[in-house]
């Protein structure tokens, strides 16, 4: 249905694209940051469902306002710019253009760059490829089956709170999505390119500090786990679209990027099924394990599983410290 209104468009008519995109990410958090408050049931109960469906909308139309305004200041320079034009320097703006369009295309050979442009088979060969692979493995794939079991890790550890664990795991997910988009945007207008690799070693550091952490009996240990480990898993399942692309170029990219998230159900069924092993060696006779102990070995091997993925990731950075350097 969406496909009805795609058209062209000029990317180079958006005279203040960096107050656009500002706008724009202020709007997206601050409707994850409703989404979220609104879901609590002290809120929810408050507030009727018609004021929750009208509040919810105001936010997802508002960044309509974006490109109205956009437009509509667009017209009012262009405006002013037909007339300076006929007045003044015909010739002169043919120059700015034709500088403008060298810049462009300048612009998208520089977005082009990759290590090299190769498929899934010659992919398979490579040292960089199965270093990302289980780099991903033990970081964004640790953490969607740590959330997948958040349920049963709240209620052996004697927490009634799943609901809330739930949602703050989602929303801290959410905003963790987000963050690549600021690391992209600066990217974009700069000449320095960031290294996606010690982006995502940045990232499973303290995701390894969160699964130790969880070896606390404290409540509030699960929830700053969760929170962490929410955000640090959106963000890197972001970064790897772009790290899959500068490794392997563009040509192949929808093929050997599902090459590499090939890893999500390895991964589930290998973590998930170890700690199933673990929590029913520690479980009573009714199949139900509570304590501390249920957990306690899984959480140990998956903070030095994500330790050891920080480590692969920082050697993958080393590796292509050059390929950085130069773009």
């Amino acid at each position: 249905m969406s496909a009805l209104f795609v058209r062209d468009v000029n990317a180079r008519t958006g005279n203040n694209m960096k107050v656009g995109f500002v706008a724009m990410f202020v709007l997206t958090i601050a409707t994850g940051i409703y989404a979220v408050v609104s879901s609590f049931g002290s809120v929810s109960s408050r507030l009727p469902p018609l004021g929750n469906a009208i509040g919810i909308s105001v936010f997802l139309l508002a960044p309509l306002a974006i490109p109205m305004a956009e437009k509509m200041k667009e017209k009012f320079l262009n405006g002013e710019m037909k007339v300076y034009i006929e007045e003044n320097v015909g010739d002169h703006v043919e120059r700015i253009e034709s500088g403008i369009k060298a810049e462009d295309d300048q612009t998208r050979e520089d977005d082009g760059v990759c290590v090299e442009e190769i498929g899934a088979m010659v992919m398979l060969k490579r040292v960089n490829f199965w270093l990302y692979f289980f780099v991903y493995l033990s970081g964004a794939t640790l953490g969607l089956v740590y959330l997948n079991n958040l349920g049963q890790i709240a209620e052996s550890r004697g927490n009634s709170g799943t609901s809330s664990l739930v949602s703050l795991s989602s929303s801290f997910g959410f905003f963790g999505r987000l963050m690549p988009s600021l690391l992209e945007f600066n990217s974009s207008r700069s000449r320095y390119m960031k290294s996606r690799p010690a982006c995502i070693a940045a990232l499973m550091a303290p995701m390894a500090g969160a699964f130790f952490l969880l070896l606390s009996t404290a409540n509030i240990s699960l929830y700053i786990s969760t929170a962490i480990i929410g955000v640090c898993t959106g963000a890197i399942t972001s970064i790897s679209v772009s790290t899959t692309t500068e490794l392997f170029g563009t040509k192949n990219f929808s093929v050997n990027h599902n090459v590499v998230v090939a890893n999500i159900p390895v991964g589930s069924f290998i973590f998930g099924y170890s700690a199933a092993l673990f929590y029913r060696r520690e479980a009573s006779e009714d199949g139900k394990c509570m304590g501390m102990e249920c957990y306690r070995n899984t959480f140990i091997i998956w903070g030095s599983l994500c330790l050891l993925g920080t480590f692969l990731a920082l050697v993958l950075h080393a590796r292509l410290r050059k390929f950085y350097s130069h773009t």
